[in-house]
């Protein structure tokens, strides 16, 4: 009896990749690279943290930021990739996006734990900070600053995961463009 030479075994098709599930704890990630940086610039006295120190620390957050939203995105354009033949733009953009929307989550909840137990002085600094910004512009309605303090906690939360969001919808769409993976239209022939 003579063997097939030829034969190859099935290999197993990679199971689909949960957009939801993956986007989630990618989004806890992402939340945790941000934490962990906001968390290095509270152990300095607020004193003694030059202009300089911050821009380095926050140029540093971005960029680790938006290097991890990349290699998320990237990681599940392949998975994906693996599973249909090919990526889109569009789906690997809403991945993004939703990883951003998660992680926009997390970070909302951390700001709201932090300005309401770990760091209360915190709204009295913004509040200090928008005083000296509305000196500079010739006074405001004192009713709308009344308005804003009363509700600076939401405002803070609010511009927090707003933030989050914006900033993934712009990384996420020029990210996609690098993560995308097209059909392979010469597949096909290889069999002749």
């Amino acid at each position: 009896m003579e063997e097939n030479q030829n034969f190859q075994p099935e290999t197993q098709k990679p199971e689909p990749v949960s957009k939801f599930n993956s986007a989630a704890v990618n989004g806890l990630k992402l939340a945790m690279i941000s934490i962990v940086f906001m968390l290095v610039l509270s152990f300095f006295p607020k004193e003694s943290i030059s202009k300089m120190l911050a821009f380095i620390v926050t140029i540093l957050k971005l960029a680790a930021t938006v290097s991890f939203l990349w290699w998320a995105m990237k990681t599940f354009s392949d998975r994906n990739a693996a599973v249909n033949g090919f990526t889109t733009y569009g789906n690997v953009f809403s991945y993004g996006l939703l990883t951003s929307l998660f992680s926009g989550i997390v970070l909302a909840a951390y700001t709201f734990i932090n300005l309401r137990w770990i760091s209360p002085e915190s709204i009295d600094q913004i509040k200090q900070a928008i005083e000296q910004t509305m000196e500079k512009m010739n006074g405001v309605d004192s009713s709308f600053l009344d308005l804003y303090y009363n509700n600076l906690e939401i405002w803070t939360v609010g511009s927090t995961l707003i933030g989050a969001v914006i900033y993934g919808l712009i990384f996420s769409a020029i990210l996609a463009a690098s993560t995308k993976k097209n059909p392979d239209m010469m597949s096909g022939y290889n069999n002749f």
